[in-house]
């Protein structure tokens, strides 16, 4: 074999490389981040309306002048029920920040990885037809 037909097939390599980390790795971790934002988003929602009901609640009692315990209890309920949400969303986050620099990363890998294959490919195809015509 030629230096340049191995080149060749280093660069085929090298695509089908850049097509598997595409269809293996990347793929799936993009669409885990847009289930995990699709979440984040019903998640965001649920906190709104969980504070429109422990807040409706709060503002009932009061209403009807009922004891402070009851409004005291109340307020806790809303407050425990609002940081469970909090945490989530930093769990949430922390994972989107962790994800989306390798996300980036790989996606310039896989572009060079493909460029360099094809570059490659290409020139070793170039060379066996020049080689072909001069032996004609």
């Amino acid at each position: 074999m030629r230096g340049y037909q191995l080149g060749e097939l280093f660069g085929i390599a090298m695509i089908l490389a850049s097509t598997a980390v595409q269809l293996f790795y990347l793929e799936p971790l993009k669409r885990e981040i847009d289930w995990r934002l699709i979440a984040f988003s019903i998640q965001q929602t649920g906190q709104i309306q969980t504070k429109a009901a422990f807040d409706n609640r709060i503002a009932v009692l009061q209403a009807i002048k009922a004891a402070p315990e009851l409004i005291t209890e109340a307020e806790t309920e809303r407050g425990t029920a609002i940081q469970r949400f909090k945490n989530a969303d930093a769990e949430v986050a922390d994972y989107l920040f962790e994800k989306g620099n390798v996300e980036n990363y790989i996606q310039w890998m896989v572009v060079g990885l493909f460029s360099l294959g094809t570059v490659l490919t290409g020139y070793g195809r170039a060379m066996e037809m020049r080689n072909k015509d001069k032996t004609n």
